[in-house]
């Protein structure tokens, strides 16, 4: 889902509900001494499993309050309803969300005061229309036969780099925002793609050691576990101008070997985590590729 970048989110879990939190600019007048300004729109991204309807589950949010129109809902192929309603007295406005999937629940639910609502608006329908469940099978194809390499990338994904060379391919893609410094410049995650060839004896463990020592110190190994018929490290990198998380995964397929290593910033690595287990799940290695 897309957010603005000058607001604030923060993140938990209750009752095996997953809740991400967005939280606007503070707006209205100055408060008394002692007294925070309140942010002006919250909004909650939530996951959770889900024992009855979509119309059930709404009700603890919908009770007590005025409902003005509700309307069928659907991303990628998991069916639901918005919801837009009041408080009794008018004076705070609600929008919610709500999609099935099998036994879970995915909402979005924003609220604020009727002046904040109304000014924000369009930013809750774009950020509501932006909401996507991660569905890797349709995401973009990108394919190189030469190098029998497959791996399906989101389209918000943008492709940095490429270079190919006469025994390598390297390609570099860059995250949507993840999240905003101070200053409003946005922070993204990266992800290098590369293979090199090994020759036809090439081991898995002997590319991981020779991809080991390229890296050099710079990176601390803190989880290495088997994937699939590879490897995958978590490591981080303390450099003078940021702390970083790299996740990086290793496979081996006739006589080549494919890397695909994703980077972001420490505080916002947790963000992007999953998502780069669901991007590497795609990838497809020299006799795996299908036929065209």
């Amino acid at each position: 889902m897309r957010y603005p970048s000058t607001w604030k989110t923060e993140q938990a879990q209750e009752e095996g509900v997953w809740y991400r939190y967005f939280l606007a600019p503070p707006d209205g007048p100055a408060p008394t001494p002692g007294q925070e300004r309140k942010p002006a729109i919250s909004v909650t991204l939530l996951a959770g499993p889900l024992a009855g309807s979509v119309d059930e589950y709404a009700q603890s949010y919908l009770a007590g309050n005025v409902v003005s129109s509700t309307a069928d809902d659907e991303r990628q192929g998991a069916r639901g309803k918005s919801y837009v309603f009041a408080s009794a007295d008018g004076s705070t406005r609600h929008q919610l969300l709500l999609l099935k999937e099998g036994a879970r629940v995915f909402g979005l639910y924003a609220q604020g005061e009727a002046p904040a609502f109304v000014k924000y608006k369009a930013i809750l329908d774009a950020m509501a229309k932006s909401l996507t469940l991660e569905r890797p099978a349709s995401y973009k194809e990108v394919r190189d036969d030469r190098f029998r390499a497959l791996v399906r990338m989101p389209p918000s994904w943008v492709q940095s780099r490429r270079f190919v060379g006469p025994k390598t391919l390297l390609l570099q893609y860059t995250s949507p925002a993840l999240g905003a410094d101070k200053g409003g410049q946005t922070v993204h995650a990266s992800l290098t793609i590369t293979v090199e060839d090994i020759g036809p004896g090439g081991t898995l463990d002997a590319f991981y050691e020779s991809t080991r020592q390229k890296l050099g110190g710079v990176f601390e190994i803190i989880g290495h576990q088997p994937w699939r018929d590879g490897y995958a490290d978590v490591m981080s990198a303390d450099t003078p101008m940021a702390v970083s998380r790299v996740k990086r995964f290793y496979r081996v397929a006739d006589g080549r070997g494919y890397g695909l290593a994703f980077e972001a910033r420490e505080d916002v690595y947790f963000r992007v985590a999953r998502w780069c287990d669901l991007i590497a799940g795609t990838l497809l290695v020299g006799p795996e590729l299908p036929q065209r």
